[in-house]
């Protein structure tokens, strides 16, 4: 649609249609920037506000990632003899 005013202004009978052609498709273009900008400054928005939720849930599976990760190492520095046999 916007391709399309802006052909019909460079190919318009006189300058004030060509003036009032390129004004509409210039205003439409301003009208979709503003609403994608709208848009994602809600997005951004909405998504912080999942993200704190879910940080507490995250940070403690991530503790018991690593708590978990640590264990696994010691048991292989206590055992390596062991674990050496088992795994290789």
């Amino acid at each position: 649609m916007l391709a399309g005013l802006a052909a019909q202004s460079l190919i318009a009978g006189s300058v004030a249609t060509s003036v009032f052609t390129f004004s509409i498709a210039a205003t439409m273009i301003v009208i979709l920037l503003f609403i994608a900008a709208l848009g994602a400054a809600f997005a951004q928005a909405s998504t912080l506000n999942r993200f704190k939720t879910a940080g507490p849930t995250v940070k403690r599976w991530g503790g018991r990632i690593l708590i978990a990760v640590g264990l696994w190492f010691l048991f292989l520095a206590i055992f390596a003899g062991t674990a050496k046999d088992i795994f290789f």
